[in-house]
């Protein structure tokens, strides 16, 4: 992991948590220019992406995080924000009673304790892109532009060039499994999870909320795929976010 900072530590805290194919650096030239508020931002880079090393683990990437923030004394967190495998990072925070979370906004994520056959498909899917992409060297994969529009899968695919066949198979493995428990009525008040309507991790997602969160706020975003308003109107995204942050 490679920790980008943004701002004065003085301002409320958000950490934003990439998805897989964005780097934190990525994600906050994305988001902070539709930021009305005035923040302390922390952007890492996850393994596999932007200045980090390998991807080993989500517990690894935790881990690295963890320490960063206790070392600069960083504890009080206005938004934890996660997207798909951001979203593996930001749900052992959001739970780690050194913190304390005050809004958390999931996008994309598979809450299952165990989604085996989704694994297997996402490695087996992103290593033939992954020869493929070798092959072609195209500037943007064609696969996602249609998903994302020409400038975020071209931002997507310069990450995806660094992205080894190691750091797939431990990418799709925190991806597919998380340590779910029921939430608080108190933690599911400070929850936001968001998906597109054509987003394969809402499959298992809408099977786990109802018995472990089932007070949380759902967004589901019609038409759109996985992690794909965000991409698509990453203004009134940001936007939303913030009133959420005001009005929890």
């Amino acid at each position: 992991m490679f920790i980008h900072e943004y701002g004065s530590r003085d301002n409320p805290t958000i950490i934003l948590m990439a998805p897989m194919m964005v780097s934190g650096a990525d994600l906050y030239s994305l988001m902070s220019p539709h930021l009305m508020g005035e923040y302390h931002i922390i952007a890492p880079d996850q393994g596999g992406h932007g200045q980090a090393g390998q991807y080993q683990s989500a517990d690894q990437e935790y881990k690295d995080l963890k320490s960063y923030l206790l070392e600069i004394g960083c504890t009080q967190i206005h938004l934890l924000y996660g997207a798909s495998l951001g979203v593996a990072v930001a749900y052992r925070l959001f739970f780690d009673n050194n913190f304390t979370v005050s809004h958390a906004w999931f996008d994309g994520v598979a809450l299952c304790k165990n989604a085996g056959f989704a694994e297997q498909f996402m490695k087996k899917l992103f290593k033939s892109r992954k020869k493929k992409l070798a092959k072609n060297h195209v500037e943007a994969s064609s696969s996602l532009v249609k998903m994302y529009g020409y400038d975020f899968a071209k931002m997507m695919t310069k990450n995806f060039e660094r992205i080894t066949v190691s750091d797939i198979d431990a990418i799709c493995h925190a991806c597919c499994h998380y340590d779910l428990r029921p939430l608080t009525d108190e933690e599911q008040k400070k929850l936001h999870l968001d998906f597109g309507e054509k987003d394969f991790d809402w499959k298992y997602s809408k099977k786990t909320i109802p018995v472990y969160m089932p007070k949380a706020e759902v967004t589901i975003r019609p038409g759109y795929p996985h992690c794909g308003y965000m991409a698509a109107k990453t203004e009134e995204y940001v936007r939303q976010i913030e009133a959420f942050m005001r009005r929890a």
